[in-house]
């Protein structure tokens, strides 16, 4: 069952490849699924990690968003920011934590002598 799984997956990937001869990278992110909800329904853990947020805890919640990133469930969150128009965007795990994504570091070669 696998090898068929692996040949269809094959299949496909040659299929974009071959498609006007450009290739087109496939991205290594897992799918997220979004459910937006009511922020009143949010766990009392995510709400406490608000409220022990200086920057967070006197901002209204404009939207409220729960997200399944690699199997665990986080809750993303846009707050009305005190500059009018603009909004700030946390995530929080289950537990209330701020979820803080890390981008990988770019390596600079060195310059050709």
């Amino acid at each position: 069952m696998k090898k068929l799984i692996l040949s269809v997956a094959a299949m496909t990937v040659f299929a974009f490849a071959n498609a006007g001869s450009t290739v087109v990278p496939v991205s290594q992110e897992w799918y997220q699924e979004t459910t937006k909800i009511d922020p009143e329904s949010l766990p009392e853990k995510v709400k406490e990690g608000i409220q022990n947020d200086l920057e967070l805890k006197d901002l209204k919640i404009a939207e409220a968003h729960q997200v399944m990133v690699e199997g665990q469930l986080q809750y993303l969150i846009k707050f009305e920011s005190e500059t009018p128009g603009e909004q700030i965007e946390k995530k929080f795990d289950a537990m209330g934590k701020e979820v803080v994504e890390v981008e990988a570091p770019v390596e600079l070669s060195e310059p050709v002598k």
